[in-house]
């Protein structure tokens, strides 16, 4: 019997919260202690589940540098200051730090205070029970290892300003542990390392904006469009360089931002030396509208002028059970639910086209490896270590990782002509770009990257590279996900400040030169200023 093959597929993403040395949001850290540090340790401990771990380099750097204890974050600062008043402003910057729907309910204590720091009617000690709470929720996978945790989570209320302290250096530990259980995991052979460009950016959109319309003809653009496809090919390929310089490993595979694609965007990643990606089956369809619904099960290879590329294809609803549908169920009715349908995709598959494809085709299970846990009562701890045993013990199922499946039947790929531009977000571009905040975003990034692109030969070699990497910080998607109407957050002013600071910081090294050239001209009569 020809098992069926299954990749899972956990993408971890952090956009690049730094400013001037000091992370602005926690949410590194925080991701680290609750579910890096837990999930990277599981992973790496059970072989009998093959995957692929996608990292976001700008979220690999962040945890790299907490692990080395050289980065810090605004909120371990307040905290480590804290006292029985809030200094003025401070509990509207922790209003941005609101924890997940999911801890809340979990945690009656929480929620409580969270709403009394909304309506400002907080006692001194509620604000430093609230300082404690918010960071104290990351830490319940560790009840049983650590008893002050449980302690702290039993008392509820009453902390004192030198436990929050402890509760700082003890997550100081656990995010070294995370960073060290990734290394670790992505040297075994059942881990396969992919990564998604350096700062998450909408590949498609930085080769040119005007390609929204494939997917969105009627959707309202910028005036000027962004058009620098080589931006897209130095994200990719810095990322795969950073994965090596970090952790040892150069990844073959690549997770666009959003399972965002164009075809100048698969070609900018086969330059940048990637042999695999994946994205959503909603771009298959969306380039071949009549083609069974198990054809996303196979993977295809497409062609680019700068060589050929895998393509994986995730199945939505897998992933979709997993994110948003398991967490409120016990862990054996979700893996039985989930080899319910692994067993029918493979009945499907084996009556389409034969028993053989089973030798080629490999279903695509992938989806944010952080956010999805928040709604397991032991964040997932379980229902892994239950399907790790169940896909094991059953023959008629294999995990695999990306380069196995390529390794065995790159030649056996259906071929693909073209793929339509989109995302895994209704096949299209719009939650990026289109309303009147994206679009003036858009071009006052277009506007920056035009100045230092005419300013590559007049400046050194460095203050170029420097101008041009504020840019491409503010290129990653996250501050227009954020600009969206569909996603309301408290963090949305932070999130717009930080991409105005890094296109203003962008200028500034252009022009702070030119002011210089022209007072030396003006001065000696020798530079000429265009």
């Amino acid at each position: 019997m020809l098992p069926l093959r299954v990749i899972f597929l956990w993408h971890y993403h952090q956009p690049d919260y730094r400013w001037e040395g000091q992370a602005l949001l926690p949410w590194v850290r925080l991701r680290a202690v609750k579910d890096y540090a837990v999930l990277f340790k599981l992973l790496g401990e059970l072989p009998r589940l093959r995957c692929v771990f996608n990292i976001v380099p700008s979220l690999l750097v962040q945890l790299s540098a907490y692990a080395e204890g050289v980065l810090t974050d605004v909120a371990e600062h307040l905290s480590s200051r804290s006292s029985r008043i809030p200094p003025e402003g401070t509990d509207r910057y922790w209003r941005m730090l609101q924890p997940p729907s999911p801890l809340q309910q979990r945690f009656p204590e929480l929620s409580a205070l969270w709403q009394r720091l909304q309506s400002g009617s907080l006692s001194p000690q509620e604000w430093i029970d609230t300082l404690m709470w918010t960071q104290l929720v990351w830490t319940f996978p560790y009840r049983q290892r650590f008893p002050v945790v449980d302690e702290w989570f039993q008392r509820g209320s009453g902390y004192r300003c030198e436990e929050l302290q402890l509760l700082l250096q003890l997550q100081r530990l656990l995010t070294r542990e995370a960073f060290q259980a990734l290394r670790e995991g992505l040297h075994q052979e059942h881990i396969e390392l992919s990564c998604s460009p350096f700062y998450h950016p909408i590949l498609p959109l930085l080769c040119d904006t005007e390609s929204a319309r494939e997917s969105d003809p009627g959707i309202s653009l910028p005036r000027s469009s962004f058009r620098f496809p080589a931006d897209a090919w130095v994200q990719c390929a810095r990322a795969r360089q950073c994965c090596w310089e970090l952790v040892g490993v150069v990844p073959d595979g690549l997770w666009p931002p959003e399972g965002a694609v164009s075809m100048e965007a698969l070609h900018q990643m086969v330059l940048a030396g990637v042999r695999w990606a994946a994205t959503d089956e909603a771009l298959l369809f969306a380039s071949l509208p009549t083609a069974p619904r198990v054809q996303k099960y196979l993977p295809h290879r497409i062609r680019t002028s700068a060589g050929e590329l895998a393509l994986f294809f995730r199945d939505r609803e897998l992933s979709d059970a997993i994110s948003f549908q398991y967490g409120a169920w016990e862990s054996d009715r979700a893996v039985e639910d989930i080899c319910q349908r692994l067993r029918e995709i493979r009945a499907e598959l084996v009556r389409s086209y034969g028993e053989s494809v089973l030798r080629t085709a490999a279903v695509m299970i992938a989806l944010d490896g952080e956010n999805c846990w928040d709604s397991y009562p032991d964040n997932g701890l379980d229902f892994l270590r239950s399907l790790a045993d169940r896909l094991h013990a059953e023959e008629w199922v294999t995990t695999v990782t990306c380069r196995e499946v390529l390794a065995g039947s790159w030649h056996t790929f259906q071929r693909l002509s073209v793929l339509r531009t989109g995302s895994w977000v209704s096949a299209s571009l719009r939650i990026w770009i289109g309303t009147p905040g994206h679009n003036a975003a858009w071009e006052a990034l277009c506007q920056a990257r035009e100045l230092v692109e005419k300013s590559r030969y007049r400046l050194s070699s460095a203050q170029w590279r420097q101008a041009l990497e504020h840019l491409l910080v503010a290129e990653g998607s996250d501050w227009f996900w954020w600009r969206s109407p569909e996603h309301p957050t408290p963090a949305a002013p932070l999130f717009e400040r930080l991409f105005q600071l890094h296109v203003e910081r962008a200028r500034q090294c252009v022009e702070e030169k030119w002011d210089g050239w022209q007072r030396e001209g003006a001065e000696e009569g020798s530079v000429q200023i265009p």
